[in-house]
């Protein structure tokens, strides 16, 4: 994988699964590397390297939650939970999903 692909994309959709919004993860792979290290109890530890996981309404207010407890020691960690709740929140807003690209 070259530096300028993005190794997960993060993709908001609509209640029809329509894409809103779309954003990637940083060229170090920050965000799938912090969800990772979550607890097993964790939704986003669930998130799929090398393929597809969406999350619904209802697991995006878990994971809402669930991010107050990622402890951030990074600028880039700081960013990484800061793009997974804005993009978490959005879907939510819309009813929608958020559906994890990996490569």
């Amino acid at each position: 994988m070259g530096r300028d692909q993005v190794a997960l994309d993060i993709v908001v959709q609509d209640i029809n699964h329509a894409e809103q919004h779309r954003f990637g993860d940083d060229a170090d792979e920050t965000l799938l590397k912090l969800c990772a290290t979550q607890p097993e109890t964790s939704l986003v530890r669930g998130i799929y390297r090398y393929g597809e996981t969406m999350f619904n309404r209802y697991q995006l207010g878990l994971i809402l939650d669930q991010i107050e407890g990622i402890e951030a020691r990074t600028d880039a960690e700081r960013q990484a939970v800061d793009l997974l709740r804005r993009a978490a929140s959005i879907a939510l807003r819309a009813n929608g999903y958020l559906l994890f690209i990996g490569d």
